[in-house]
């Protein structure tokens, strides 16, 4: 019983390292209760499609405490995925927070990087303004297009042609001359006979290690942050570039985040935070992964640093909703002012003597000039104030001529409409059911376009798609005037 209760004490209380338990035990030798501690543990395993470089598979604890800890996670970044995607794009608030988190990505570059490169350049590279400049700083301009390759391709299956596409944008060229590396690094951690801890997989292993990855990306049920987060141990596990592979490596947990269920402003979010976590205690985490091949402890140890991330991004993202609001409050489209406007006095009209010529007849008799006065001091006269008045300015509230607020899905619950069709109807492509799950009102009707610009695709590939779903019943097909929309059909 009182093995039972460590099992659980140091799974689901602490998911702790054997020397960890050795450690808050107080003793030298805990193999039987680590013993049993993996054998509780046992049960909740997940064994995954990767492998370490000594062929053992990789495997992940999916025991209640870290499940809970992964779905919170997970349902946190939903409500930023939504909460920033409502922002107006087009609203000065937006284009700050949006600039706002370019920059700290491109100053995560530039430190983890050692570019040294000052606030001047970086601007420039906000403003596209950066054509050339020595190789090592156009990284900086090379990222934010692989970024905005990401939001292009994110419905392009993640593959080698991926991969390698990607990796030409960040290092700013058409066609690769060597794609995975060629040679093993030289740290003397990987000449270690005994007990070796590798900091990069041996080349030769490199290729298919990396084809499993892709594997694992493709048939994994695990949930979307947990793959991305897997993703990302991996390829800084493998390390398989001879060169920024820490970047290639959270490109792709952003591309499997855009592509699994967040779309294109996931890219946004900067992610990159995670370069800047203490080396040393990132190596210890990696050791014991090695040692066990439990992703457990790197899931854990990444959850606890993204769930502030996300916090972080919470209030910037609400931050700029109130900027939103002033900027809209300030532009008195729904209010009446009063506005005190000086009037000055007009001036009084000049009296003009003037003499009728044609009154009676009288001798016009010559004025005599009246005698100077003796002088007189005079007081300075009062100048006058310029009165004020008050005008009323009335503004013209807009009114909407809908009455009623249309119906929609939250950014949750269509993803998890999406999973469900998926998981009931194997027909369904993948971004047919994600744009069903999002347009799916009865009543209205839906068109090509709008399926073209949802996942940014070809005309034709939306066409086909379109008219698939309504092959499969999901739409009613009619043609309106000259073009055809598509109705969705009543579906138990």
């Amino acid at each position: 019983m009182a093995g039972n209760d460590l099992a659980m004490r140091f799974t689901e209380d602490k998911y702790a390292t054997k020397n960890e338990v050795a450690r808050e035990l107080k003793i030298t030798s805990v193999d039987t209760f680590w013993a049993n501690i993996l054998a509780y543990r046992s049960s909740f395993y997940h064994y995954l499609a990767i492998r370490t470089i000594e062929k053992k598979m990789f495997l992940f604890c999916g025991c209640p405490a870290v499940n809970a800890s992964v779905n919170n996670l997970e349902m946190k970044l939903i409500r930023v995925n939504r909460e920033y995607g409502m922002l107006s794009p087009q609203s000065k608030a937006t284009r700050q927070l949006t600039q706002s988190f370019d920059r700290k990505i491109l100053n995560i570059l530039n430190q983890t990087e050692q570019l040294e490169v000052g606030d001047d350049f970086i601007d420039s590279v906000l403003r596209h303004e950066v054509v050339s400049a020595i190789p090592s700083n156009m990284l900086l301009v090379n990222y934010m297009n692989a970024l905005n390759y990401i939001k292009k391709a994110y419905v392009n299956p993640i593959d080698d042609d991926f991969l390698s596409a990607l990796y030409c944008k960040l290092l700013g060229t058409e066609e690769l001359t060597q794609f995975y590396r060629s040679n093993d690094d030289r740290n003397p951690e990987n000449r270690v006979l005994i007990d070796r801890i590798y900091t990069s997989a041996p080349y030769n292993l490199i290729d298919g290690m990396m084809t499993s990855l892709f594997t694992f990306i493709s048939t994994s049920t695990l949930s979307s942050l947990l793959k991305a987060v897997v993703v990302y141990f991996y390829i800084n596990y493998v390390k398989p570039f001879p060169k920024y592979s820490e970047e290639i490596a959270i490109l792709m947990a952003k591309a499997v985040l855009a592509h699994e269920a967040f779309g294109e402003t996931v890219v946004d979010l900067p992610f990159e935070q995670l370069m800047l976590l203490s080396s040393e205690e990132i190596a210890r985490i990696y050791v014991e992964v090695q040692k066990t091949a439990d992703v457990t402890y790197f899931v854990n140890y990444a959850s606890r640093h993204l769930s502030q991330y996300f916090e972080g991004f919470l209030d910037e993202i609400a931050k700029s909703k109130v900027n939103e609001m002033r900027q809209d409050f300030y532009q008195v489209d729904e209010k009446q002012e009063e506005i005190e406007v000086s009037e000055e006095p007009e001036e009084e009209e000049k009296k003009v003597e003037t003499i009728d010529l044609f009154a009676a007849s009288e001798p016009v008799q010559e004025q005599k000039e009246p005698e100077q006065p003796a002088p007189v001091v005079e007081e300075a006269p009062q100048v006058e104030q310029p009165k004020k008045k008050t005008v009323k300015v009335t503004y013209v509230q807009e009114e909407l001529a809908v009455a009623y607020i249309p119906v929609a899905l939250d950014e949750k619950q269509a993803v998890l409409l999406e999973q469900d069709l998926l998981e009931r109807d194997p027909e369904l492509k993948k971004g047919e059911a994600k744009f069903y799950a999002r347009h799916c009102t009865k009543g209205k009707k839906y068109t090509i376009a709008q399926y073209k610009k949802s996942l940014r695709c070809a005309y034709e590939t939306a066409r086909t798609s379109m008219d698939h779903l309504a092959e499969l019943l999901y739409y009613r097909k009619e043609k309106v005037k000259n073009k055809y929309v598509y109705i969705p059909v009543e579906k138990e």
